[in-house]
């Protein structure tokens, strides 16, 4: 929530606290109404006090959204390369592979250990992965 939205959420809690201030009968009930409104409207307006307003709008409090997409998108990058060394070792049976992946998920580079076709892994590296031949490494001999 900006502040533009802050100050707008300010200005309904105003005139809900009047219209309820106007509508509730006389007697100790409008003076119990206008204790709970005079509550509401201290909270907004202490809301960006509290910490629970910032530049970009309203946050959690003791919660880093930014902090938390980073270790999400770490974790989804990293799976992404353990799916993508399954998949080649399940192509080329008795071969170790690592991929390198960008932080986009890209793949970067591919090594592959133990292969026993070279140029397969090179066709496969070139046309499912689009890497070029310099960013693949094959070891025959392991």
């Amino acid at each position: 929530m900006s502040f533009t939205a802050y100050l707008r959420s300010l200005g309904a809690a105003v005139i809900i606290s009047a219209l309820t201030d106007m509508l509730a009968p006389e007697g100790s009930f409008k003076k119990y109404c206008r204790l709970a409104c005079g509550f509401m409207v201290v909270a907004v307006m202490l809301s960006p006090v509290t910490g629970r307003l910032t530049a970009d709008g309203f946050k959690a409090p003791l919660l880093d959204t930014a902090a938390a997409e980073a270790q999400a998108r770490a974790r989804v990058l990293d799976r992404h390369r353990e799916n993508l060394e399954a998949i080649t070792e399940a192509r080329f049976p008795g071969c170790t592979a690592a991929v390198e992946v960008d932080g986009d998920g890209g793949v970067t580079s591919l090594t592959v250990e133990g292969a026993g076709d070279a140029a397969a892994v090179m066709e496969y590296a070139k046309n499912e992965l689009g890497l070029e031949e310099d960013r693949v490494k094959i070891n025959e001999n392991t």
